[in-house]
């Protein structure tokens, strides 16, 4: 049995070893019994204003007390949560910062354990030396822009596509300080907790000739993508001019590697004009494949979820990898009407392209109450079981792949 823990109010993470731990499926409070053990570069951070609830000894979900604060763990990119905290929220408390938030207990020995399983873990370059190679590219290009926000991210905000850029290894960010045409609750940040984002957008629109410096020295060092549109930044569609320039900039210079857009898919036009200036691949990222569910979520300013369908309609007719980035949230993905409508999108897509699956950033139990349930789910991994069975063709990761279809 896994024991539950709590954090008291100095922050330490303590061990409730009369309590079974529990987490919620996003419908109510069962006993967590499907876990793993915490990965490398997870965080472990307590829920303010939430009382932490365990499993009393006749199985029944109940407070710990007062002072015990609920703990989520966010866990590194290439894993996805199954369950999410199990907590008792005070109405009037502020609502929590959107983080993919993870159940979290403790085993035997009193380690601590997530509800989560593996997808496809992602690569991650030895950083024992990031300052000497921060020092080395900051020389090289004393004015790059780019440069200068990838040294920021990389060494305050741990990013690891960020990092990447100065080993020369994976895949690297191309931040163009875009703006955004979708105005998600506060309750919901419309990214992926698998890379850290920075807490304020870049302030500087980079040249084209910035952009190809460090995608170009990235590709020709031994990295296999660089990619426009993260998502701790806006639409980089809303920019089509420069992202088109950029690519053909990098295009003359070197023909390595992957060039890789990462999009809601607000604008199918300005999608065909990148792909004709030789976009590689490309992920489209979304909450929910229903419309309802979409602008409920998305609140797209703009734009239309039928504008998505045809900008991913549009990548399949120039045959360029697609992947669709689905932000999964327990209670909610898993219902079967949201996977009735993954699987049927799913089933558009050629043979070869991937359904990567990352966690939703949001406060859990607020953003549940946006899109009342009319049905109960049916739980992730049944989800994940469903998906392989009904969609065979579509690879199951995280990560987008260096290969393109053809």
């Amino acid at each position: 049995m896994l024991s539950a823990v709590h954090s008291d109010r100095s922050g330490r993470i303590v061990l409730a070893a009369d309590y079974a731990a529990a987490a919620s499926d996003g419908v109510s409070d069962r006993p967590l019994t499907r876990a793993i053990p915490l990965p490398d570069g997870a965080e472990v951070v307590a829920l303010p204003a939430r009382d932490a609830i365990g499993l009393d000894r006749s199985g029944r979900p109940r407070p710990l007390g007062g002072g015990r604060l609920a703990v989520g763990a966010i866990l590194p990119l290439g894993y996805l949560r199954i369950g999410v905290p199990a907590y008792a929220e005070d109405p009037g408390a502020v609502a929590l910062v959107p983080r993919a938030y993870t159940a979290v207990g403790a085993d035997a020995n009193g380690d601590l354990v997530v509800s989560g399983v593996v997808v496809e873990p992602a690569a991650r370059a030895d950083t024992a030396d990031l300052q000497t190679r921060l020092n080395a590219a900051l020389r090289e290009y004393p004015s790059n822009r780019i440069v200068k926000q990838l040294a920021r991210c990389a060494k305050e905000y741990r990013c690891r596509a960020a990092t990447n850029a100065f080993f020369h290894v994976q895949d690297c960010a191309l931040p163009v300080a875009a703006p955004a045409n979708e105005r998600p609750p506060e309750v919901i940040a419309l990214r992926d907790e698998g890379d850290a984002s920075p807490t304020e957008p870049a302030a500087f629109h980079p040249t084209a000739a910035e952009i190809a410096d460090v995608a170009v020295a990235h590709l020709d060092g031994g990295g296999r993508l660089v990619a426009f549109g993260r998502a701790c930044e806006g639409e980089p569609l809303l920019d089509t001019r420069l992202v088109e320039a950029a690519i053909g900039a990098i295009r003359k210079r070197t023909a390595r590697g992957i060039v890789h857009l990462e999009t809601n898919g607000s604008l199918p036009l300005a999608l065909r004009r990148v792909c004709d200036a030789g976009l590689d691949s490309v992920t489209f990222r979304l909450a929910s494949a229903r419309s309802e569910t979409y602008d409920a979520l998305h609140r797209p300013d703009g734009y239309r979820y039928i504008d998505v369908r045809a900008s991913i309609a549009e990548a399949i007719s120039r045959k360029i990898a697609v992947a669709i980035a689905l932000l999964v949230l327990p209670g909610l993905t898993d219902r079967e009407v949201e996977l009735d409508a993954i699987v049927a999108l799913a089933g558009e897509l050629p043979e070869g392209s991937a359904l990567l699956l990352r966690g939703l950033a949001a406060d859990p139990q607020r953003a549940l109450r946006l899109v009342r349930a009319t049905e109960d789910a049916v739980g992730v991994e049944p989800a994940l079981e469903r998906l392989r069975a009904d969609a065979p063709h579509v690879r199951i990761g995280a990560l987008p792949r260096a290969a393109v279809q053809v």
